[in-house]
């Protein structure tokens, strides 16, 4: 797939932004032209004079399904949220409603820079081939759960298979391993996991300490801060990715930065659900990868990436009372490069030659986006997701928008239809 970007501003490695042009070769970014000499004899494609070109957004935590469950449960706490809201309809959901909600989601995803997605849900294999239709990178996974009544049965088996034999033809998928927390697993179903993934070595895909509840009963029942447990059981022998870490300890931290397990920040759902702020700059400190997420549509409720970013910026200012944590420079690697990194996609996440071309573009059409005197802190503080005009996978354009129409690589009245059955089925509307 070969593209060429002309007079485009682009965020560089390095924390430096430059307008130059970018061509890509069968997916991968060949040359990145800048100084007058080079691009004097650029080849000529499509003009982005005043747009910024970014790397590809990743999304590191997500349940794109649950666009399914915008809104529902609003104002309650995890714990009711979850049982008396959530999980009595996702009890309900088939193949289909999955397969519905995810392509739903990766859309919104598209549609808002996000090249790659980290997205943990029931009916995975559903999930999964209905991200794959969509163009979209993504790590998948089945979510390991273990209830003490023994339930669901087959679940550990699942959950190696899922991994053992999943393919991607277009090897824009991959698998990872998956629990949905410490606390709707057992000791056991924990181990075994760890012992299976020593065939695959893969990373861990995972929910922790999201609440200070959470956090408390996880140290009564084990004597030990879920990461610590996690780690001891041997599920982070191959890093990982933990959603959330809202009340993770200093040695929690030192202990993921051992074992190459990122923290995924969620400032919009741990707001919504009232659960706390991620020490993330601590965090970071102590040698953590930090990488952001929406988490699902139901708790944030939109999968506006942009919006995390603003966030991640404003709170951790106002709750250090220190206006200089997090440049914008910083919070843009979060969103790309740093979840790049968490999803082990090193092959993504900067503009950079030999990188795969995921880039998401920012048209400067608009009001808030004026003047541009600051494109690093112009994409923090001022864009969403809306602002997007391109979303750029390997080198193909899988998004668009004009002043005419906007259209997305995937058939949308069948989505549309799709989507709507569910919400009838489910009785959500």
């Amino acid at each position: 797939m070969n593209l060429v970007l002309n007079n485009c501003l682009m965020i560089l490695p390095g924390r430096k932004s430059a307008v130059g042009d970018i061509v890509v070769t069968n997916g991968k970014i060949d040359k990145i032209l800048i100084s007058p000499e080079e691009r004097a004899s650029s080849p000529r494609g499509i003009d982005l004079s005043g747009a910024i070109v970014m790397p590809g957004i990743v999304d590191a935590h997500c349940h794109a399904p649950m666009t399914l469950l915008r809104g529902v449960g609003g104002g309650l706490p995890l714990k009711r949220w979850l049982e008396e809201a959530i999980f009595p309809i996702e009890a309900r959901m088939t193949d289909e409603d999955v397969a519905a909600g995810m392509t739903w989601g990766a859309m919104e995803l598209l549609a808002g820079g996000v090249t790659c997605v980290a997205d943990m849900y029931e009916h995975s294999l559903a999930g999964a081939a209905a991200l794959a239709e969509t163009g979209i990178k993504a790590n998948v996974c089945r979510p390991g759960l273990a209830f003490s009544d023994g339930t669901p049965k087959g679940r550990l088996e699942e959950c190696i298979d899922f991994v053992r034999n999943f393919s991607d033809p277009n090897n824009r998928l991959v698998a990872d391993i998956c629990i949905h927390s410490e606390y709707l697993t057992n000791e056991k179903f924990c181990r075994a996991l760890a012992e299976a993934n020593r065939e695959f070595t893969r990373p861990l895909n995972v929910h922790v300490s999201e609440t200070k509840r959470e956090h408390e009963e996880c140290i009564a029942r084990h004597g030990k801060t879920p990461i610590a447990y996690l780690a001891e059981t041997g599920l982070l022998d191959y890093g990982g990715y933990a959603a959330h870490c809202v009340w993770c300890t200093d040695d929690d931290f030192k202990i993921m930065a051992d074992r190459n397990v990122s923290l995924v920040h969620n400032p919009s759902s741990n707001m919504k659900l009232a659960s706390g702020f991620a020490r993330v700059c601590r965090a970071a400190e102590l040698g953590v990868n930090v990488a952001l997420g929406t988490d699902g549509p139901a708790s944030n409720d939109n999968l506006d990436m942009f919006e995390e970013m603003h966030l991640t910026s404003l709170i951790h200012k106002g709750v250090l009372l220190d206006p200089t944590v997090l440049s914008p420079w910083e919070v843009i690697e979060m969103a790309t490069v740093n979840g790049a990194k968490a999803l082990g996609r090193y092959d993504t996440g900067e503009i950079a030659v030999g990188k795969a071309a995921d880039l998401c573009v920012v048209a400067l059409d608009k009001p808030h986006l004026n003047p541009c005197v600051d494109a690093a802190n112009l994409i923090v503080h001022s864009a969403h997701a809306s602002d997007v005009a391109m979303t750029i996978v390997d080198g193909r354009i899988v998004y668009e928008r004009s002043p005419e129409q906007s259209w997305i690589d995937i058939n949308h009245e069948r989505a549309e239809f799709d989507f709507e059955m569910s919400l009838r089925r489910l009785k959500i509307k």
